[in-house]
């Protein structure tokens, strides 16, 4: 599945010419919500205007199984959803890393589930590693499943694609009625990876 949404923005050029362009490739284990943060962060940029295509993509395991998605989000055309080297990626177990982080353009930024990802055997220096331990913030916020959330949060906060609000405002859009009550926990797992991961 390959979900195009467009906001309000029709591709007009900011200063110098170009039109605003993020392009994020999110990678983990099924059941630490990939799929799910992939799909907030593209509803969050909609909520801002901007175009938007997500292209989540899993293995056949219900859990365990690789899970993987991409976001472009631009305020002009998001072209092609399928990224060879990704500007930003988030890694949150230790094979996402290993198969993927040499992918990562030159210049651009991971941000890594350090709680269970060691970045000891991977050496590149042209690009820039954020260490999050996604883990440890979510236990202490008590729930291990907030993982994502925690990087959605450092994911706003280190590119700028999308203000932390507009991921708050997006978690009453992509959750359940029934789960509108996690909301409160999940904007402080948001607002911890934010603080992490702030230039």
């Amino acid at each position: 599945m390959i979900a195009y949404l467009q906001g309000k923005h029709k591709g007009l050029p900011l200063q110098g010419g170009y039109t605003m362009r993020h392009d994020l490739f999110i990678a983990g284990f099924g059941g630490q919500g990939v799929l799910l943060a992939g799909n907030l962060i593209s509803y969050a940029a909609i909520l801002e205007g901007k175009n938007v295509s997500f292209f989540p993509s899993y293995g056949v395991e219900k859990r365990g199984g690789a899970a993987m998605c991409t976001v472009i989000i631009a305020e002009g055309e998001t072209g092609s959803p399928v990224i060879g080297n990704p500007s930003f990626a988030i890694f949150l177990n230790q094979a996402s890393l290993d198969k993927y982080g040499d992918k990562v353009k030159p210049g651009g930024v991971c941000i890594v589930n350090s709680s269970l990802v060691s970045t000891d055997g991977f050496s590149r220096d042209d690009i820039e590693m954020i260490l999050v331990p996604m883990n440890e913030i979510a236990m202490q916020l008590g729930d291990a499943r907030m993982v994502n959330m925690v990087a959605a949060g450092a994911y706003a906060a280190r590119s700028g694609a999308m203000a932390l609000s507009a991921l708050g405002e997006a978690l009453v859009e992509v959750l359940p009625e029934r789960n509108h009550k996690f909301i409160p926990a999940n904007l402080k797992a948001m607002e911890a990876g934010a603080d992490l991961a702030r230039p």
